[in-house]
């Protein structure tokens, strides 16, 4: 799979815009029909979409940037209570923010 994008990067007081290409591979054991291999072509890059918006909102709202315990089970605990309350917030969030349904408030709105 090829990927092509226009990544912007400031240097010093200016913008500027590069072009970058990647280029993907993805392995599979077993044979696949042609509507299988497009498919998981296409969940690839997908799967990376949600870890960055999910890390991206845990670390930048959700406060994921440091642990105060450094115990292995209180670190551990606390992880899952955030994500269970990111979840949690979320599902809430879709399912009765009627508000945020319909694009006339943010998740941060609502957050507060």
């Amino acid at each position: 799979m090829r990927e092509r994008r226009t990544q912007r990067q400031r240097v010093g007081q200016e913008g500027k815009q590069e072009e970058k290409e990647r280029n993907w591979i993805w392995v599979v054991a077993g044979d696949l029909d042609e509507d299988e291999g497009a498919v998981i072509r296409d969940l690839g890059p997908s799967r990376w979409n949600i870890e960055n918006h999910a890390f991206g909102e845990l670390t930048q709202h959700w406060h994921l940037t440091h642990c105060a315990h450094h115990h292995p089970v209180a670190v551990v605990a606390l992880l899952w209570i955030k994500i269970i309350a990111f979840t949690l917030f979320h599902a809430f969030a879709l399912l009765h923010g009627k508000l945020f349904r319909l694009g006339k408030v943010t998740l941060q709105e609502a957050r507060k």
